[in-house]
């Protein structure tokens, strides 16, 4: 098609132009995107806050149909591909789900909770109350599982609600309850009286926050008193949160640390919130100790061990096995507590090795108990673990129960 002049064609252009924008808010609501200002270019301002609304971003998104929001609790990305970031401690301590939860913020959080982060990220575990006819019985502890196609796992809690929690800072303005129900099939009793558990957290003028806790049950709805479990949610750990683009993986053929170190241990090649650990850290522990303090073996031998000497305790029935920190707890400043890993070696009997002199059964060991088993992970890369293995002799009275410092001698990744 020819044109008299140029205006004509430029008119022709503009006519076919696009000069505005249409889409659907999260209420269904159609709105426009207009052009604004000098250049006549369009705003996409408003239509991001929108999208926001949603959950979306650089991470993860609850418009997503495999990871439908629960409240205001929402799939913000993946954690094992790196989509979560800027994971700093803010709370810890017990959690009575009886009563209400105040909390206080290790930072100071605003008054837009935690601005300049995307929200609050929560770990916790169900609490499970054993009900007989009526009468309280047993108390005990289940991991959550968070599963989309909600399947029963033994000994979890299975939840369809996305876990960890991630509550973005717009659904927690001052004053506003956000709910949070743990939707999903639970232990999988399938008993004819069922309820969920629910959260329901305020942000206070204060600058606390409050959280209530909601029972949920699954029993036999018998009038006269019913028997089956309560649950609650308990809380962990409370911590900042942001999304990014997902990073490249650590493989677990990578040595972050080898060496000897006993308390802090600076890694190699972790990013600075541990977005590219796979799924977390694997410490393996030595068994070569160091006493902790000066003492003589005694007995025949009497042998003096100072500060310097070790014993060799790798000729345990049980070897050491190795200490795995999840990634959802690779939070910084986090503390966690790794005895319930090395529990099974209580008790254990252990022949040990002075500068290569073997000690026979008369100056055996038996495992009492571990010391200091909390692992704090700090910026920078740094983990600080002070573990102290104590022991006594086994066969005789030569000398009273002796601390060993258990040094780290390799942290890698691993995968699950």
């Amino acid at each position: 098609m020819e044109f008299e002049n140029d205006l004509g064609l430029v008119g022709k252009i503009a006519a076919h132009s696009v000069m505005s924008g249409k889409y659907k808010d999260k209420d269904g609501n159609i709105k426009e995107i207009l052009p604004v200002g000098p250049g006549n270019s369009l705003d996409f301002d408003q239509f991001r806050e929108d999208i926001s609304a949603f959950g979306g971003g650089s991470g993860g998104t609850d418009t997503d149909k495999e990871h439908p929001n629960t409240g205001v609790d929402y799939y913000a990305g993946s954690l094992a591909s790196g989509e979560i970031t800027e994971r700093n401690l803010e709370w810890s301590g017990t959690d009575n789900p009886t009563k209400d939860l105040a909390v206080n913020f290790i930072d100071d959080p605003g008054t837009k909770i935690f601005g300049q982060y995307d929200g609050i990220t929560i770990l916790g575990h169900i609490q499970k109350i054993a009900l007989d006819k009526g009468v309280v019985g047993d108390i005990s502890e289940i991991d959550l599982n968070y599963d989309l196609t909600n399947v029963k796992k033994d000994g979890y809690y299975t939840t369809t609600t996305p876990y960890p929690l991630y509550i973005k800072t717009e659904n927690l303005s001052v004053g506003q309850t956000a709910n949070i129900p743990i939707n999903g099939i639970g232990e999988g009793l399938a008993n004819s009286n069922e309820k969920v558990p629910e959260l329901n957290l305020t942000f206070n003028s204060d600058k606390t926050m409050t959280i209530n806790h909601v029972m949920g049950y699954s029993n036999d709805g018998d009038s006269a008193g019913v028997t089956g479990f309560n649950y609650y949610f308990v809380f962990d750990r409370i911590a900042t949160f942001s999304t990014q683009a997902a990073v490249t993986q650590l493989p677990d053929t990578v040595n972050l640390f080898t060496g000897t170190a006993f308390g802090n241990v600076l890694l190699s090649g972790p990013t600075a919130f541990n977005e590219n650990v796979l799924d977390g850290y694997e410490i393996t522990i030595s068994d070569q100790t160091l006493p902790a303090s000066n003492f003589s073996l005694g007995g025949a031998y009497g042998i003096p061990l100072g500060q310097g000497d070790s014993i060799n305790m790798n000729l345990m029935p049980a070897k050491l096995s190795k200490i795995r920190i999840p990634k959802e707890e690779l939070i910084i400043n986090n503390n966690i507590d790794i005895s319930s890993q090395l529990k099974k070696y209580v008790g254990s009997n252990v022949n040990g090795q002075y500068n290569g002199i073997h000690i026979n059964n008369a100056y055996s060991f038996r495992i009492v108990e571990f010391k200091n088993t909390v692992i704090k992970i700090l910026p920078k890369g740094i983990i600080d673990l002070n573990l102290i293995l104590h022991v006594s002799e086994r066969s005789s009275n030569n000398f009273d129960n002796v601390d060993f410092k258990v040094p780290i001698i390799k942290v890698t990744t691993y995968k699950k």
